[in-house]
């Protein structure tokens, strides 16, 4: 069985490719990156993939059982660069998709941020391939940039009103998805 992570050079997705090393043999795991040689280092096999160009697609998702399809981080395209890597793992026979989407994307009135990950979903749904939908939060790592400012000001100020932070550590995400 074969496990492709694409961003496998990514914050989170180096995460998972730590992960999966412990499970299963380097063997059955695919980094897919922009740039296969800046992947030597996980050692793992490498393919060039990226999700704007849908050229690359389908020879990297080539004998790929399951698909990470990590969000890309990119806001405005990524719905439409999701689209593409979908396309491609229904051309090549992808088995199961897992997806790292966002916490509430089906309810949530964050507009543009759910909006993508809703119509993702979406097309995962149309796609006829199993999937797994992965409610991904808020890294808490993100917060780290603020911390300077909440020492000095004495409040972590915020747009959650009474709201109470709720994240989790890229390395939990990773262990959820690596599962």
């Amino acid at each position: 069985m074969t496990i492709a992570i694409p961003g496998a050079t990514g914050q989170l997705g180096r995460l998972v490719v730590d992960k999966l090393r412990a499970k299963v043999p380097a063997s059955e795991i695919i980094a897919l990156v922009r740039t296969p040689a800046k992947a030597a280092d996980l050692g793992v096999a490498a393919r060039e993939a990226d999700y704007t160009k849908p050229e690359t697609l389908d020879q990297a998702l080539t004998r790929v059982d399951t698909l990470l399809l990590v969000s890309s981080s990119e806001v405005g395209p990524r719905a439409v660069q999701h689209r593409n890597v979908i396309t491609a793992a229904k051309r090549t026979g992808v088995r199961r998709i897992v997806y790292t989407s966002l916490l509430r994307a089906d309810t949530t009135s964050l507009t543009s941020l759910a909006d993508e990950h809703r119509a993702t979903e979406a097309d995962l749904k149309a796609s006829g391939i199993p999937f797994t939908i992965l409610r991904n939060g808020w890294y808490t790592e993100n917060y780290t940039r603020s911390v300077g400012g909440a020492v000095a000001g004495g409040a972590f100020i915020g747009s959650a009103g009474e709201g109470m932070i709720s994240s989790a550590a890229r390395a939990d995400y990773a262990e959820a998805a690596s599962a």
